[in-house]
């Protein structure tokens, strides 16, 4: 089911309909033939691999004879098959960790019907790409642990590092994960291994290290900065973007705002966590939903407030309430599986604590890969709406990367409820709702995609 969700959402969705043209680089490196520097288009600041990958398949396209619509859709779809493979490796990490089948199955039914997941699944971005190479560096360091860090296993997991951080700026969380790791083995291996191991650790993490900081060297010099974003090197701050008053706030959480106007507006700018959360589970910034309603001068307005160009279009909003229902509900259940992370959060804190007081630090190193990343993850994000306060720096897509470590901490919660029956069947009853209802969302969306964008 959920490769056919995101299966049958991009197969409908326009190419162009994407939060950002990655087009324009992937059809720079197409016609020259090698990657364009930073300030030859406004994505071209991105890391490179997404983008060469494309202009690969895409020429690949050519060569076979396939039209330019064509070729557009199938480097489309590269987006969709990275959201599948993603989908995998979280099951084959959930497999790795002491959870019960219920869990697992809780765990990793929500990542696959997830609704942002699936939302990026089906747009050409370089955020799938880089959640499918996270998930990759976690599985591999965990088959390390569990080898003793052995040199093929090290090995394999600096070449995925050195792929991952070239993903997307956001994917640099894989270092700090594997740092930690390291540390972790340091400070309880043996004396006779900690010399072998330690020359292990450092070739490890040489060549990712060694290739990004050349990077970043280079950025410096042609552009000032180690990691130039496109607002810096454009000298665009897209300060025209809506903002409440009182600038952005990280310490509270309001879901109620969100369940009553499940998209943005005016008074519901300013709560980080707020818009992560209610972004994650429905359409909140408008990709889809405008193709369901047929008021396209509502929509026109709503757009250009969003860019800051007019003032609010008013409450009468061009959304069924049919439409509004499903993003009320969809918000509001969400809340299930969040309370369940936050609540398993615990009982992982104190298996680690009981792990490493029997010296058992290899599943204490396994436990500490999903603090880190998304503690790493949301420092990130944290740290580019400090410098650029607006909305579109608060996207849950940002933190998707951390989905391993969700489906981790929401299995453990299950975990602590399943062994009560009433509550267990509660689980049940709310989940599968939860997953029926996501999947009509989302079904909602293609049948008004196929009626106005019919595919060629």
């Amino acid at each position: 089911m959920a490769i056919s969700l995101r299966g049958v959402l991009c197969w409908l969705n326009p190419p162009i309909n994407a939060f950002d043209n990655h087009f324009e680089p992937i059809s720079l490196i197409m016609q020259h033939g090698i990657i364009p520097a930073k300030d030859a288009c406004w994505e071209c600041f991105q890391p490179p691999i997404f983008y060469v990958v494309s202009a690969k398949i895409g020429n690949l396209a050519i060569d076979m004879g396939a039209r330019r619509t064509q070729i557009t859709k199938i480097i489309q779809f590269t987006s969709f098959f990275y959201g599948i493979l993603t989908l995998g490796i979280i099951y084959l990490i959930l497999n790795r960790l002491n959870l019960s089948d219920f869990s697992k199955i809780i765990a990793f039914g929500v990542i696959c019907f997830l609704p942002r997941h699936i939302y990026m699944s089906a747009m050409l971005s370089n955020d799938t790409i880089s959640y499918l190479f996270v998930a990759i560096c976690i599985y591999i360091l965990l088959i390390a642990i569990e080898r003793n860090f052995s040199f093929g296993s090290l090995m394999i997991l600096s070449l995925v590092m050195t792929i991952t951080i070239f993903t997307k700026y956001n994917s640099l969380v894989v270092i700090p994960m594997v740092l930690v790791v390291f540390i972790l083995a340091f400070l309880n291996l043996s004396a006779a291994d900690k010399k072998k191991k330690t020359v292990l650790f450092c070739l490890t993490l040489f060549v990712p290290l060694s290739i990004l900081s050349a990077h970043m060297v280079s950025n410096i010099k042609n552009y000032g900065r180690a990691l130039p974003g496109n607002y810096e090197i454009f000298r665009n701050l897209s300060v025209h973007q809506p903002r409440d008053a009182g600038g952005i706030n990280f310490l509270n959480f309001k879901p109620r705002e969100s369940i009553e106007t499940p998209i943005l507006a005016p008074g519901k700018l300013n709560s980080f966590w707020t818009l992560i959360y209610s972004s994650m589970w429905f359409d909140t910034e408008p990709k889809f939903l405008y193709f369901m309603d047929a008021n396209q001068a509502w929509w026109g307005h709503y757009y250009c407030w969003l860019r800051g160009e007019k003032n609010f279009p008013g409450d009468n909003y061009a959304i069924s309430k049919i439409t509004l229902l499903e993003g009320s509900a969809l918000i509001t259940l969400g809340l299930v599986p969040l309370m369940l992370a936050i609540l398993g959060i615990y009982p992982y804190c104190i298996t680690g604590l009981k792990a490493y007081k029997k010296s058992n630090w290899l599943e204490v190193a396994k436990m500490s890969i999903f603090p880190v990343l998304f503690i790493s993850n949301a420092a990130g994000i944290i740290a580019i709406t400090l410098k650029l306060p607006v909305f579109s720096t608060m996207k849950a897509s940002y933190f998707l990367g951390s989905m391993p470590a969700f489906a981790v901490f929401l299995g453990n919660g299950v975990m602590t409820c399943e062994k009560r029956r009433i509550l267990k069947w509660a689980m049940i009853i709310i989940f599968g709702t939860l997953f029926i209802l996501v999947s009509g969302h989302i079904l909602h969306i293609c049948l008004y995609l196929h009626q106005c964008c019919p595919v060629n």
